[in-house]
């Protein structure tokens, strides 16, 4: 027998071929080449999750500040709210009525809920071609307490065209605080108006006094001359008459200034008679001084002004303050020169005194609350209201010194154009 012949061997698998980096020997270059894709790849995959974790990151900081801010923040589309914060939430539990507050007078419709606020916000911002915020306040009209919201509201122009965002905070102390500093600075103007009366009571007693005297004269002419009759007689009760309402028209207006009738709305004054009633009103405490002591009032003023805006009461008291500061500077004596002319579109009025003038130093504090030079025997008060009555009334009141000695105020007002005229009904 043969030998046994052993079995056929399996047949080996192939070798798979062997990779750019295998074959490192034989191609350096294209390893070199993967190692720097390997790497480029390492570094964008690091920088894309430091990307995303700091966009996870922003987002969360971003959600955690929307929902514990004290403002209410809403997302409007379509009349309708599409995303709002839990403060937009809370508040809206707060119910109205509404009305829109425009310095401390509510005007417009009444609204119940705080969406419907926004609703309103939205339509009036959305016609807006230009860009910009709308900010409006809204008072609750009834409840226990005072209660403000200041509604800023503003249309996405670009990428979400037809949204507005609308922000809301409770403003309600700041509101009170408002308030209580209106009825501060009426209160500090009530004072300050009383310390000019005094300041012109001396004047007026004088002025009285004299009236008195005269009074007196023509009663002992009367007395003495028995036999006056008809004409004569007559000429000395003209005279006593007109005495009398030279007198009661001072006292008048005296007591229009120190009653401060109704309220600081907004007029058409005209200036020329506002200056001729401050004028006549500190007359007696101006020129009543000692002799060589008591400025002399030169008063200059056109036929006809054009009217102004603003209030004649306020802006009688500021004129009469800065007669009596005028008078006050000028301890020897001297001359007080009021002009009023119209420039342009505009209304002037200059107060000018030969007194010592303002020091240099004081002139930027000049107008500030309880800045003043005069020590004890000033409060501070009446320039700065008065450059508040001034620009209130859309003017401008500047302090300055005369080249020849002394200070000058000048007050300038936009013109109103003339009323239109009156038709005559047949």
């Amino acid at each position: 027998m043969s030998p046994r012949r052993p079995p056929p061997e399996p047949p080996k698998a192939p070798e798979p071929p062997e990779s750019p980096v295998a074959a490192g020997s034989a191609s350096p270059g294209l390893l070199r080449k993967y190692r720097e894709l390997l790497s480029k790849h390492e570094a964008l995959v690091h920088k894309l999750d430091e990307r995303t974790t700091l966009h996870v990151s922003t987002f969360k900081l971003s959600s955690w500040a929307l929902e514990t801010s004290a403002s209410a923040l809403a997302v409007l589309r379509e009349g309708g709210v599409v995303l709002a914060n839990a403060r937009w939430h809370a508040l809206s539990r707060e119910r109205g009525p509404w009305r829109r507050d425009e310095e401390g007078r509510l005007q417009g419709p009444t609204y119940t809920a705080l969406r419907d606020l926004a609703e309103a916000e939205a339509k009036a911002v959305l016609p807006r071609k230009e860009g910009g915020a709308r900010v409006t306040r809204y008072r609750r009209v009834r409840g226990p307490q005072l209660q403000v919201l200041e509604m800023r509201s503003e249309r996405v122009t670009h990428p979400q065209g037809g949204q507005v965002l609308v922000l809301v905070r409770d403003i309600s102390a700041q509101a009170r605080d408002e308030e209580e500093l209106a009825q501060a600075r009426a209160t500090l103007m009530e004072r300050a108006q009383l310390r000019a009366l005094g300041e012109l009571a001396a004047g007026i007693a004088h002025d009285l006094r004299n009236t008195l005297n005269a009074m007196r004269l023509r009663l002992q002419l009367l007395q003495r001359d028995e036999a006056a009759t008809g004409e004569r007689g007559q000429h000395h009760l003209d005279a006593l008459a007109r005495i009398v309402a030279d007198a009661g028209e001072r006292v008048g207006r005296l007591q229009d200034f120190s009653r401060q009738r109704g309220s600081s709305t907004v007029e058409r004054v005209q200036l020329s008679d506002v200056i001729r009633d401050a004028v006549d009103i500190a007359r007696g405490g101006i020129e009543h001084r000692k002799a060589g002591q008591a400025p002399r009032l030169d008063v200059v003023l056109p036929a006809k002004l054009p009217a102004v805006s603003g209030s004649s009461m306020e802006l009688r008291y500021v004129l009469i303050n800065l007669l009596i500061n005028a008078r006050d500077a000028m301890p020897k004596g001297g001359t007080i020169r009021v002009r009023a002319v119209k420039t342009g579109k505009s209304v002037r009025v200059t107060v000018e005194d030969e007194g010592t003038g303002i020091p240099e130093e004081h002139l930027p504090n000049i107008f500030k609350a309880f800045f003043t030079t005069k020590g004890n025997k000033g409060t501070g008060l009446g320039l700065s209201m008065a450059y508040g009555v001034v620009t209130r009334a859309g003017g401008k009141l500047t302090a300055a010194n005369r080249p020849e000695g002394g200070a000058v105020f000048t007050l300038t007002f936009p013109a109103l154009k003339a009323a239109p005229a009156r038709k005559k009904s047949r």
